[in-house]
């Protein structure tokens, strides 16, 4: 009976979250809360509904099963599922407010931090034409992690270039990147000394990067907007370290790919 009583409290739960979206409230926490409610019930088509496409979708649901306990926790206290922004919903990679009709345009992104009794993990967000749905790209590369990057790829260069900033390393830095004479923007806001607990090379070298197409926008700390698209000479790559969006727009010069320089410790200080 009281299987039976929370089946019956989740689905009202969930049928109550997406009928908020279908009610024109044109907010993403709803479908935010929705998916950990299909996470937690092993409902791969409700999972499926609440997402972007991916063709690697089917690796974060293969084995999917319910989770009881974390049900049961929700149900008896929902204020528990925390859901905070970190960042404005952005248009173009600017920031974005709805239009007459309270909704906002369609490529509206937005960036989360969801916890609910353990550790957070951050989920971003895509307004289409049905709707937010949650981006699983950084998700899926998380699944890949734990390999080492090849040499001369993209990957091994980001990775590099932070380790390379957070030990004040200079030189290996200046290499790095595309242009020399911009190392010092490259290190504006760097600390006077080392952050000696290693939780930020940590974060360096664990942040899930997803190599981005035309149509993603993303702003930097200067106020400028990169969009992705990929050449022979050019591509653009963003990490997530922790709850927050890297752009590094990347240039191949002879064969070796080069970072154009930002000022990174801006974004891996907030």
């Amino acid at each position: 009976m009281r299987a039976a009583g929370l089946l019956l409290a989740v689905t009202l739960c969930f049928a109550g979250a997406i009928g908020l979206v279908a009610q024109n409230i044109d907010d993403p926490e709803p479908v935010i809360r929705a998916l950990v409610l299909a996470m937690y019930s092993g409902d791969v088509p409700s999972f499926e509904k609440l997402t972007l496409p991916h063709p690697q979708r089917s690796r974060l649901t293969a084995g999917a099963r319910s989770s009881p306990d974390k049900l049961a926790q929700l149900k008896e206290y929902p204020a528990g599922l925390q859901v905070r922004s970190s960042r404005p919903l952005l248009a173009q990679g600017k920031p974005v407010e709805p239009a007459g009709d309270g909704r906002f345009p369609i490529g509206t992104t937005g960036l989360y931090v969801v916890a609910h009794g353990g550790g957070p993990m951050t989920m971003r967000v895509v307004k289409q034409s049905d709707g937010w749905k949650v981006d699983l790209r950084w998700w899926i590369a998380m699944t890949e992690m734990g390999r080492e990057p090849p040499p001369g790829s993209p990957e091994r260069a980001i990775r590099s270039l932070l380790m390379a900033m957070l030990a004040n390393e200079r030189g290996q830095a200046e290499a790095l990147i595309a242009d020399p004479r911009t190392l010092d923007y490259l290190f504006l806001g760097a600390p006077r000394q080392r952050e000696p607990s290693g939780v930020l090379e940590a974060n360096a070298m664990e942040m899930p990067l997803v190599e981005v197409g035309a149509g993603d926008f993303f702003a930097l700390v200067n106020d400028r907007v990169v969009e992705g698209g990929s050449r022979a000479d050019r591509k653009l790559i963003v990490g997530l370290f922790g709850p927050v969006e890297i752009p590094f727009d990347m240039r191949r010069i002879g064969d070796e790919w080069k970072i154009v320089a930002e000022p990174y410790f801006a974004y891996m200080n907030r």
